[in-house]
């Protein structure tokens, strides 16, 4: 009887309660089988795409098959960085790869906050930001690349060289 009772008490502590699953929803299916994108699309083709999905999202407030268009762009965002880039550094100085890695992470967390059930407005937010830098990369990339920044190691120097040349100089008098 008291190990009958024992059991019951070590299995009722072992069920996951109601919070946890809610927490847990089963995560979306792979990005490779959901993203509506071929390998053979252009970086720019994936983000019209990526545009569109995001605004069947937004228009939908991610009710029924708009909740499917987030998930959708989610795993768009999850196969822009396997695509051909057309230059490594954007006209304004800033890396194409790293704009890339910035929408899938905006991307996560609009998934994780649905999945956390956190209010929409916060969700539908953040959707229609990265629906606007979607638009500005898009922009972007119609005009060319640009060169990369001035290197740390160049801009240092350069700093060195003036303190040299201050230190070195004979000051006012010329003595």
């Amino acid at each position: 009887m008291i190990a009958g009772l024992g059991a019951l008490v070590v299995l009722a502590g072992c069920q996951r309660g109601m919070e946890d699953d809610a927490m847990s929803a089963p995560p979306p299916p792979p990005a490779a089988l959901i993203a509506p994108v071929r390998d053979s699309m252009t970086l720019d083709g994936k983000l019209e795409r990526l545009e569109r999905e995001l605004t069947a999202a937004i228009d939908g407030r991610f009710e029924g098959e708009a909740l499917y268009s987030m998930f959708r762009a989610e795993a768009i965002t999850d196969r822009l960085l396997e695509s051909t880039l057309p230059f490594r550094w954007l006209a304004d100085e800033y890396f194409l790869d790293a704009r890339l890695r910035q929408l899938q992470a905006l991307a996560d967390r609009v998934i994780a906050q649905l999945r956390r059930d956190e209010p929409l407005e916060k969700s539908l937010a953040d959707a229609m930001e990265l629906r606007r830098q979607v638009a500005e990369l898009r922009a972007a990339l119609a005009g060319q690349g640009g060169d990369p920044p001035t290197s740390l190691d160049s801009l240092l120097a350069a700093v060195h060289a003036a303190e040299v040349t201050d230190s070195v100089s004979e000051g006012e008098s010329g003595e």
